[in-house]
């Protein structure tokens, strides 16, 4: 179980910096977008990456649908969430076991293929632009579709029927 100190430090970066950087950009950045991280653990139970990363993660997209209300009021600013699969990104290793829950995506998501950093970017490219003026309040996988699945295809009671 993690100290509280630590369970605090994980909810300011993930929750309370979006909320007090909307507040204070209200003024400045009227018509513009927020875009915010976040990871299928906010809804579903993900052995090992507990320890309040995955409330707050749960806390971040409820806050994404408030945020977006408030701040398309206040200043015409679009306020979304991408949700990423797993990346072999530099943070993602402090994680430990990064190696192993990228080849669970690459066996059971539908597109069976590694995620790329380029393919998250592009998605928040296309959300701050122009092509995206009517999105806000959203929660936008890129996962190569394992946010679909129910079963675990890798299984073998599952392979067995496939």
């Amino acid at each position: 179980v993690l100290g509280q100190n630590l369970v605090a430090i994980i909810f300011s970066q993930n929750l309370v910096a979006i909320i007090f950087s909307l507040l204070h950009g209200l003024k400045y950045f009227a018509g513009g977008a927020s875009i915010s991280l976040t990871y299928i653990a906010s809804e579903r139970t993900i052995p090992g990456y507990g320890g309040g990363m995955s409330s707050a993660k749960a806390a971040l997209e409820s806050d994404t649908k408030v945020l977006a209300f408030e701040a398309g009021r206040k200043g015409k600013i679009r306020v979304n969430t991408i949700s990423a699969g797993p990346l072999g990104s530099r943070a993602a290793k402090a994680i430990g076991f990064i190696e192993k829950m990228i080849e669970y995506s690459y066996v059971n998501a539908p597109l069976q293929k590694e995620l790329l950093a380029d393919e998250v970017g592009n998605t928040a490219a296309f959300l701050v632009s122009p092509l995206a003026s009517a999105i806000t309040g959203s929660t936008v996988y890129v996962d190569n579709g394992l946010n679909t699945m129910g079963l675990a295809v890798d299984s073998p009671t599952v392979s067995s029927l496939l």
